[in-house]
């Protein structure tokens, strides 16, 4: 099996669209991880408040739920690379502006939670997309690979980037954080510019006509095949419960462990590494245990040492939570593409992605709620707290989830 995957991976990167694509997720991931690593410093060292970090990442994850589900909705009938170009180009004007007000010193907490905004819009783009144009190039035989592949290595992105955001902030500042994302969006501009009409979409694109109808079609879609439902309430899981966790890296490593921006890079680092070895051995060996067992229990362990983390006290058993965290979370996140894509009907993937992004969006509650907590508890406790909520929730979906535990199932 890890020769079949490694050889579709060698495969896929003979494919001038894909290297294209794949490149345009990697330099978007980099500026999404640095900015929010270099930006959560930022905010704690300003205004002192866990509530005012976590509000940046709830400012980043609303328009995933305001415009999720209309994105994905269009990218069936419109061109989704298009769709990627503008929203290149509108992580590049955002950042490089951003970067030019903190360098001259126009700019404050404000400023860079309107940025923090226009990366939500970029990120809302990623899944119904650039993941369903993967999935459209990949085909049937080499989608887990693909998907996982792609997941995996954006995976890294979340290990080099906070990493690299920790060193710009210590040596230029948040202005030169934003800089270097401003640049790297070009760069993802440049590469999905290039994609032929062989990595657009698998399926003929269509008038942008009867676009209430379709919207209101996804949601009946849900809303009668339970499968598919619980595969959405997973994600909610995910980002109200588990996601949160990231930002608190950066709270605990400062109130708790009393590291520098550099070391809380490091640290916050380590996550996206356990991600990137968790998600690059499920691409290679393409493991037969089940696509839902996968997603659903990185949830489950990824709380399980969430929970655990909130109790270290010193810098190296809360490091390797965090790496174990990583490892856990790979399972989820490789299989939230692929089942997505498998379940949906062909002519509706990009508009089950989009309510992918909108569950992926309730992540802003998750925000506010853990910052909530934050601030009458510590970074510590809320992860402690939150943790185990999301735990009670997830169990509670895993029950009665026939296709989750019947071995038919992939």
């Amino acid at each position: 099996m890890a020769m079949i995957g490694a050889g579709q991976i060698v495969g896929l990167f003979s494919d001038a669209n894909y290297r294209r694509i794949w490149l345009t997720g990697m330099a978007s991931g980099v500026c999404r991880w640095l900015e929010m690593l270099a930006v959560g410093v930022y905010a704690f060292e300003t205004t002192g408040s866990p509530f005012l970090v976590a509000l940046l990442v709830i400012l980043r994850l609303l328009p995933l739920v305001l415009l999720g589900s209309v994105v994905g909705t269009l990218a069936d009938r419109l061109s989704p690379r298009r769709f990627m170009v503008v929203g290149m180009a509108i992580g590049a004007l955002a950042s490089g502006t951003i970067s030019i007000l903190l360098f001259l010193g126009l700019a404050g907490y404000k400023t860079v939670a309107v940025g923090a905004v226009a990366a939500g819009f970029v990120w809302t783009l990623d899944m119904p997309l650039r993941r369903r144009m993967i999935g459209d190039l990949a085909g049937k035989e080499r989608l887990v690979t693909a998907l996982s592949f792609d997941s995996a290595t954006n995976h890294s992105t979340r290990a080099f980037g906070p990493l690299l955001g920790g060193i710009l902030y210590e040596t230029v500042g948040v202005a030169g954080a934003f800089g270097l994302t401003a640049s790297l969006y070009l760069v993802g501009l440049i590469s999905i510019a290039g994609v032929g009409n062989g990595g657009s979409s698998g399926a003929p694109v269509e008038p942008a006509t009867k676009v209430l109808a379709d919207f209101r079609e996804s949601f009946a879609l849900v809303a009668r095949d339970g499968d598919i439902r619980r595969i959405l309430l997973v994600t909610i899981v995910f980002n109200v419960w588990a996601l949160p966790f990231l930002p608190m890296i950066p709270v605990i490593g400062s109130e708790t462990l009393q590291l520098s921006a550099g070391w809380i890079g490091a640290l916050a680092a380590l996550e996206g590494l356990g991600a990137f070895l968790g998600g690059l051995t499920i691409a290679v060996t393409n493991p037969r245990i089940g696509m839902r067992r996968l997603y659903f229990f990185g949830v489950f362990f990824f709380l399980i040492f969430a929970f655990l983390g909130g109790w270290m006290t010193s810098v190296l058993p809360f490091a390797i939570c965090v790496l174990l965290i990583g490892i856990s979370g790979a399972g989820f996140s490789a299989m939230q593409s692929t089942l997505t894509y498998s379940v949906a009907p062909p002519n509706m993937r990009s508009r089950l992605f989009g309510l992918i992004v909108l569950c992926i969006g309730t992540g802003l509650f998750g925000v506010f709620n853990i910052g909530f907590i934050a601030e009458w508890f510590d970074g510590a406790t809320s992860v402690r707290i939150v943790a185990v909520q999301g735990l009670i929730v997830l169990v509670a979906i895993g029950v009665g989830w026939h296709q989750l535990w019947n071995r038919q199932y992939v």
